[in-house]
């Protein structure tokens, strides 16, 4: 699935009239902002008895890399082959937001978009712009020596892209740029990995935040 994704990405770039002309590759890190995996609600035992609690799978906010390579189509217009990669450890929240890390699994997030790029404006230093798009992300999560393999696995999702940034070219060639990203998939479980026994299971649409600085070359 990957393959083919990228396949469909770089003949879709090279589709254009423009090819070879007003292309630029770019390059970035930042704090990548994990959504709601699951949410689970009901009563569990504690040391002291039982509670009522709402329990949250996530995933540590951890730097994510970003790379791209993007090909103006018109002066306002440019499509985008974007690449992230994040690794973070699971994360266990209850209700009244008290963070317990999960420490039997790590998470591999590899995401793979196709946003097209408006540009508000094309002229001066600092140039805005929007970007919006179809996503694939993949989550590959792996238990740590001695962990339970349980909801363990890679598993691919499709979802949406969508945000915002701007570039501060220091030149005709070279820039600085910042950019916010929101990626929305389905979650990364389905409801037959979890016991037919269990009860008050939510399944939410993670929206994954990604900022980051980077830098910008056009060639």
């Amino acid at each position: 699935m990957r393959k083919t994704l990228l396949s469909a990405l770089t003949a879709l770039l090279l589709s254009s009239p423009l090819a070879a002309q007003s292309w630029s590759v770019g390059a970035g890190t930042g704090p990548f902002i994990f959504g709601d995996f699951y949410h689970r609600t009901g009563r569990f035992l504690t040391e002291g008895g039982s509670a009522d609690a709402r329990i949250t799978l996530s995933a540590a906010t951890r730097a994510g890399a970003t790379f791209d390579v993007e090909h103006d189509v018109t002066g306002r217009f440019a499509v985008r082959a974007q690449a992230t990669f994040t690794h973070a450890p699971l994360n266990l929240k209850t209700g009244n937001g008290n963070g317990l890390s999960l420490q039997t699994a790590t998470l591999d997030a590899t995401t793979f978009a196709l946003p097209l790029i408006y540009r508000i404006n094309r002229n001066g230093a600092f140039r805005f712009h929007l970007a919006a798009g179809p996503a694939y992300a993949i989550y590959d999560i792996q238990p740590k020596p001695g962990g339970s393999d349980a909801l363990t696995g890679s598993r691919g999702r499709w979802g949406f892209i969508g945000g915002g940034g701007v570039t501060w070219w220091l030149g005709r060639r070279f820039g600085v740029s910042g950019e916010l990203a929101d990626i929305v998939t389905s979650s990364p479980f389905k409801r037959s990995e979890f016991p037919a026994t269990t009860r008050n299971l939510e399944l939410p649409k993670p929206h994954n935040v990604h900022t980051t600085v980077g830098v910008r070359y056009r060639f």
